[in-house]
């Protein structure tokens, strides 16, 4: 039994550590969402930007797909977990069930923010202002 229970804390170990590497990368995607904005103040009031406009925007695709790969981490990580809940036992599976849905609804807001900036990237239609909302 005890080699069992090594096992299931292995596991559970293992997708802890693949939310911290998710969790760095939502960092990240802030971090730029935080120099896009500043960027754009800095526009709007006539100084110096941080970023050329096709930056912004390679920035912009950037975050806008580390943020599905975030998404769907995070969906994979929960349903996991949701499985080994359901396999031990030992925690509340309806948590994991919520969990799973907020990350089907992040997927789907992922998704939508890629096809914008997709749609408008090929075209170059975005400025940065509006590059950063995404």
């Amino acid at each position: 039994m005890t080699n069992e229970n090594e096992n299931v804390n292995k596991e559970k170990i293992k997708f802890l550590n693949l939310q911290l590497i998710a969790t760095t990368g939502f960092i990240i995607a802030l971090l730029i969402s935080f120099f896009l904005t500043l960027d754009k103040r800095l526009s709007l009031e006539q100084k110096k930007g941080i970023f050329t406009e096709k930056e912004a925007q390679n920035l912009a695709l950037f975050q806008t797909i580390l943020v599905f790969i975030i998404a769907s981490c995070f969906l994979y990580v929960n349903y996991k977990q949701y499985k080994l809940a359901k396999k031990t036992h030992d925690t509340d599976e309806e948590d994991f069930l919520l969990q799973i849905e907020t990350s089907i609804f992040a997927i789907i807001s992922a998704i939508i923010g890629l096809y914008i900036i997709f749609k408008n990237y090929r075209n170059r239609n975005l400025s940065i202002s509006e590059t950063e909302l995404f």
